[in-house]
């Protein structure tokens, strides 16, 4: 197998080349970086307040706590206390399990917290509402 040397124009060429496919990388992955971070930017706090209809229980199996809360006649929220299997545990979610454990259908919960992708409430804080 013999080897040409590549002439200067071409080394010239590929060295451009190489230099904008670089510059243009560094522009793509720059910029997509900037759009990452508004997306993880703190959303609003949202308070549902509602009637306790129903309950799906994954603490056994080291999951969180699904409530559905009905807010109004027919409209129902999902309300969702993450797992407490956490290291080391945090005091809020804690409060939140206990609030759980005390509660019974048709008690009026508060819940405040951000809404994920699909809509459901993930719960920060809650509460019993006394009547």
């Amino acid at each position: 197998m013999t080897f040409k040397r590549m002439t200067p124009a071409f080394a010239t060429l590929l060295t451009s080349v190489a230099l904008t496919l670089s510059t243009a990388v560094l522009l793509v992955t720059s910029s997509g970086c900037r759009s990452g971070n508004r997306a993880m930017a703190p959303a609003s706090a949202i308070v549902v307040v509602g009637t306790l209809v129903e309950i799906e229980d994954g603490r056994a199996y080291d999951g969180g706590v699904d409530l559905m809360l009905e807010t109004t006649r027919g409209v129902r929220e999902v309300a969702r206390v993450p797992s407490v299997f956490r290291k080391p545990p945090i005091e809020s979610v804690l409060a939140m399990h206990a609030v759980v454990n005390a509660a019974k259908l048709g008690d009026r919960l508060r819940a405040r917290g951000t809404r994920d992708e699909a809509g459901a409430l993930w719960a920060e804080t809650l509460e019993i509402v006394l009547p």
